[in-house]
């Protein structure tokens, strides 16, 4: 929660400099991940293993003006994990450099993430990337709600994930804010993970779930 509402006072700032120059802006983030894996090896005489660690992501976004919206590009410019992470430090070191691209269209609608060139450990950041970008209608009227369903799939030769989203989004009310009126927007997700992984020991099946929550203000129909 703190990162994304971090995230997205700096989002404001950035596309309100772009709205007004015209220019590509730049600005970096450092988001705080913490993953649970719940690990069952009973068939194969391990019993279940439980694995909690948490990751630190900075990344570089930049927006660029272009017809009907914006383009978007994210790198990641370093990865870390710490001292309780499975992943070794040279697997995170390989996420340095990794580029997705997308399109933010004038409704703020954002369309799929492409992979530029994206390691493994760098898929880590993308399922949080679209929530730097919230689907926020024209027109918000207090007690309004909607949707945004996902599904993204991840291949890797013969093995694939399929992660599947829904998010909701609900408009509270006008506020007061330091930068003048927004509407107040509460979200929520819940998604869900199934296929299967390449491991030394061959493909490992990948099953699981989550939930977030997140706020957003927003004026003349930008997040801020």
């Amino acid at each position: 929660m703190v990162a994304r509402l971090f995230a997205c006072a700096v989002l404001a700032a950035l596309q309100a400099s772009a709205s007004t120059t015209g220019a590509p802006v730049t600005a970096r983030y450092r988001v705080d991940q913490t993953l649970t894996q719940d690990i069952d090896a009973t068939a194969a005489g391990k019993g279940k293993q439980s694995i909690s660690f948490s990751t630190s992501s900075f990344l570089s976004l930049t927006l660029t003006d272009s017809v009907g919206g914006r383009t978007v590009r994210v790198v990641v410019d370093s990865m870390r994990g710490d001292s309780a992470s499975p992943v070794p430090a040279s697997v995170f070191d390989s996420a340095r450099g990794a580029e997705f691209r997308a399109f933010l269209s004038s409704a703020g609608k954002l369309s799929e993430l492409e992979a530029v060139k994206v390691s493994p450990a760098a898929y880590r950041v993308q399922g949080f990337l679209t929530d730097f970008f919230p689907w926020v209608k024209a027109g918000l009227k207090p007690g309004e709600q909607w949707a945004d369903t996902s599904a993204k799939t991840t291949t890797d030769g013969t093995d694939s994930v399929v992660v599947r989203r829904v998010m909701t989004y609900r408009v509270l009310a006008r506020e007061s804010r330091a930068t003048g009126k927004a509407m107040r927007v509460v979200s929520a997700y819940k998604s869900t993970v199934a296929g299967t992984q390449p491991t030394d020991n061959g493909p490992a099946r990948i099953e699981g779930a989550g939930k977030g929550s997140g706020t957003y203000f927003v004026s003349r129909f930008r997040p801020c």
